[in-house]
């Protein structure tokens, strides 16, 4: 059932389970929270519409899952920044290959930068930049 069937019958009694729990999955998704903080972004990360992004969703993850994501996104970002910043700055050859950083080292220097991006909305990139600086410096001592 398309979303225009849906919002012109009204009658969920009429429908058949998997219309009520199309509607419900569609509920969650196009909710202004998921809107602003996973589907726009993630959206734009997939150079996909929207529309699409929401599709994807509603057919791969059950009631479940669908509600325990937005959650699970919001903690993960600090993950995946330091992930991102681990490779940016070049830490797995740093730390990981050549030992120049201990991994304690390198932990320290991805939560400073995640949370000025977090915390202080840092965009990105600039705290990237003065991240690399730290780095060097501190590899010069």
């Amino acid at each position: 059932m398309s979303r225009e069937e849906i919002g012109k019958t009204g009658d969920i009694s009429s429908m058949d389970e998997d219309d009520v729990l199309r509607i419900m999955k569609m509920r969650i998704v196009e909710s202004y929270r998921w809107k602003l903080d996973i589907i726009k972004p993630i959206s734009k990360e997939l150079e996909i519409s929207e529309e699409q992004l929401e599709e994807i969703l509603i057919k791969r993850l059950d009631m479940a899952s669908l509600e325990a994501l937005h959650p699970r996104y919001e903690s993960s970002k600090h993950y995946c920044i330091k992930e991102k910043l681990h490779s940016d700055l070049r830490l797995c050859w740093l730390c990981d290959v050549m030992n120049i950083l201990s991994e304690e080292e390198s932990e320290e220097i991805k939560n400073k930068i995640a949370a000025e991006i977090l915390t202080k909305g840092k965009s990105y990139q600039e705290a990237m930049e003065d991240g690399r600086k730290d780095l060097l410096e501190y590899l010069m001592r």
